[in-house]
């Protein structure tokens, strides 16, 4: 299955999920974290998306599915095995240029859902073309390893230096001095004192970790 990857935007973009259970709950929360007004329907709710839908975070339509539902949406994310809504689903989904994910059916999908390593504002997609989920998954175990908790505020840093410097013309050479730099040990130890120093001599005065508006993050 050939695919193109691509990492969406969903700000203030409605989305549907439709079910109620843990997959359901895991599809829904994440769009909600990427900015997406967000609607599930399903007459039950997992505790999860029953805890996100109390706090205000998802709008809940407490019933199966109708036609109609996808309108307006730019994606939809499907829990069911049952071929007959599937088929119900893809004919709306068409009509109304929705991207559709089956959960775990790619072969009634318009578009695959990756395994996804986040660290903050980092994010890594693994897919197979749904060939092999578990693969993926494997791989995602594996990067979540690698990958440590430093890497969220160290390309928050590198972020907001960008930021900063948008209309400097030396803001290119000073990003690759600063990713070349010990800075990312300095994160991982948390050595507040000789982020700033460093980040004072490359990138100049003023910007501090204070200054950029970064934290660090605490140890697990």
């Amino acid at each position: 299955m050939r695919t193109h990857p691509v990492f969406l935007r969903l700000e203030g973009r409605r989305c549907v999920v439709l079910g109620g259970d843990v997959a359901a709950a895991r599809k829904a929360i994440s769009c909600h974290r990427a900015g997406a007004l967000v609607t599930v329907v399903a007459p039950e709710l997992a505790p999860e998306l029953a805890a996100a839908v109390a706090a205000g975070h998802l709008r809940h339509v407490a019933r199966t599915y109708r036609d109609g539902d996808l309108s307006g949406a730019l994606l939809c994310y499907a829990s069911t095995r049952d071929p007959a809504l599937v088929g119900r689903l893809r004919a709306e989904a068409e009509r109304e240029r929705v991207l559709l994910n089956v959960i775990d059916t790619p072969e009634a999908s318009g578009f695959i859902s990756p395994a996804v390593v986040a660290r903050g504002e980092l994010q890594i997609a693994i897919g197979t073309g749904g060939a092999s989920p578990g693969l993926a998954a494997r791989l995602r175990r594996e990067l979540e390893t690698w990958l440590g908790p430093e890497y969220g505020p160290f390309v928050s840093i590198l972020g907001a230096v960008r930021q900063a410097l948008a209309t400097d013309a030396r803001r290119t050479d000073i990003l690759r001095e600063l990713l070349a730099s010990p800075l990312l040990d300095l994160v991982r130890q948390r050595r507040r004192e000789e982020i700033d120093a460093l980040l004072a001599r490359i990138a100049g005065d003023g910007l501090t970790l204070d200054g950029l508006g970064v934290a660090l993050e605490e140890r697990p």
